[in-house]
């Protein structure tokens, strides 16, 4: 019988992915850090073990039995750099440590971003086999992350998958567009010329995840593997809507006009500095660089010639399935 560890396994993604594991007939087992909330994890079945990859690596008898590791776990944000290395590069490096150490590793399915391929130019759509430019400090430490996996691909399998914009029902970061456009319908936008996106419904993404861990391609040998091409997916669909566009498609969810109100490309980049000089949390300079580059669409064929993978569903119908989510948790 096949038997997961996922890591990350109390997020938006992982948590489903747990779902989707049992009901393909995984056992599943998570890592969780101390101050995690397992209960959800527990209802479903899945056995939890303590490990805070930051700090320490998985135990042989964490990964005793183990066929099959998701590497979700990871920073999504933060101004500094080395905060988001302790993460998404030792954290990383952590796990393949302990991994590359057994007798029969199991495969890796290691989940990055596209912030790690970087962006493109305008009018420009990228695929997994262009070398990767990260502009952020969060895109360097997610492809220092999957340099750091990367280097034990002669050990045993490893694939890399990475997602751009996820969505759907159980995102809670997808609120803080919604709700300004939800209440007094105005969409906020970093400078004029918004920069078409990639994104991917959270269903689709745990399909091609575990597509990827049934048949999807490896990395080359560790000596060999520069990140671009065979065995790295970028997980988007094949529409790209701008940044001002992905607030007009919530708002004819919403059923509510919307207004979008550019600011002025240094007014933003302002904005970014003084709430990171404040602490705000999620708004910051890294993530204002992120918004103003020309273009983060992306475009892979490997989806389908590889793994078999068609979208579940238009990206307007399952936008309009995550407002409804929305509606539903009476969180709009």
């Amino acid at each position: 019988m096949n038997k997961a560890l996922v890591t990350g396994a109390t997020g938006f993604i992982g948590t489903q992915l747990c779902e989707r594991l049992l009901s393909a007939g995984y056992q599943v087992r998570a890592t969780v850090r101390k101050t995690s909330n397992q209960e959800r994890l527990i209802k479903l079945g899945v056995e939890t073990v303590p490990c805070d990859l930051a700090s320490e690596c998985p135990t042989p008898q964490q990964l005793d039995g183990i066929t099959h590791v998701f590497h979700l776990a990871g920073l999504t944000t933060s101004p500094n750099l080395e905060k988001l290395r302790s993460v998404n590069v030792t954290g990383t490096a952590n796990l393949a440590k302990a991994v590359a150490s057994l007798s029969n590793p199991p495969k890796i399915i290691h989940v990055s971003s596209i912030a790690a391929s970087g962006p493109g130019k305008r009018d420009q759509v990228r695929s997994s086999n262009e070398s990767p430019k990260p502009v952020s400090n969060y895109g360097r430490s997610k492809l220092e992350g999957e340099q750091a996996i990367a280097a034990i691909a002669d050990r045993t399998s490893v694939s890399i998958v990475r997602p751009g914009l996820v969505f759907g029902p159980g995102d809670h970061e997808g609120l803080r567009i919604a709700k300004p456009i939800a209440r007094v319908g105005i969409h906020m936008t970093p400078g004029f010329r918004t920069p078409p996106l990639s994104v991917i419904y959270v269903h689709d993404l745990v399909d091609i995840l575990m597509r990827t861990a049934k048949q999807g391609c490896k990395l080359p040998s560790a000596s060999s593997a520069d990140l671009k091409g065979r065995g790295i997916y970028i997980a988007a669909a094949s529409e790209h809507p701008t940044y001002r566009k992905w607030g007009q498609m919530i708002g004819a969810a919403l059923q509510r006009k919307m207004i979008a109100w550019p600011i002025f490309p240094n007014v933003a980049r302002v904005v970014g500095l003084v709430a990171q000089a404040i602490g705000s949390g999620t708004l910051h300079y890294d993530k204002i660089r992120e918004a103003l580059v020309p273009s983060w669409a992306y475009f892979d064929p490997q989806l389908e010639t590889d793994l078999g993978f068609q979208p579940s569903a238009t990206v307007t119908d399952q936008l309009a399935d995550t407002i409804a989510w929305y509606r539903q948790e009476k969180m709009l």
